[in-house]
């Protein structure tokens, strides 16, 4: 999705930027892309990145692309904006599982066809929104993914 679509629901203000350790996150979604931490000793994944890891370990995480393919884990529907200047309403907020991420959850919207009406455990992948300022990353719900598993074998 670019800047010339549509996109009701999505907060249109940049993310901090005096947050060093957040940076790589940004880096990759201008992108297009989603990369998160990892240990590289457990191989624990990490949302939000920490100095260390919680297994004791001394060493800082390394950031790695993923796929950018999720589940729905919840979401709810905002019906009243947060901020003055915030998103039109209703919007969909959801918390996304990354499939390659094992025990990373996003918070993100959902934006697109089949936004009005997901499930819980629905697939999705990544569809950036470019605004003026930023990318964020937002997901559609996967529909070429809805076929391939429901389809009979």
């Amino acid at each position: 999705m670019n800047e010339d679509e549509t996109c009701t629901g999505v907060p249109d203000f940049a993310p901090p930027t005096n947050l060093p350790e957040l940076q790589p996150f940004w880096d990759a979604t201008a992108r297009g892309e989603l990369a998160f931490p990892r240990c590289p000793d457990c191989g624990r994944w990490h949302w939000y990145p920490g100095p260390a890891c919680p297994c004791g370990t001394a060493t800082e995480p390394q950031w790695h692309p993923v796929s950018g393919t999720g589940t729905i884990h919840t979401f709810s529907r905002v019906h009243r904006a947060f901020l003055p200047s915030g998103s039109p309403v209703p919007y969909l907020v959801a918390l996304v599982d990354i499939d390659d991420a094992p025990g990373v959850r996003l918070v993100t919207n959902l934006v697109g066809p089949g936004a009005d009406a997901p499930r819980i455990g629905q697939p999705v992948v990544l569809s950036p929104t470019v605004l003026t300022t930023h990318t964020l990353p937002t997901f559609v719900i996967a529909q070429d993914r809805i076929t391939r598993e429901s389809a009979p074998s």
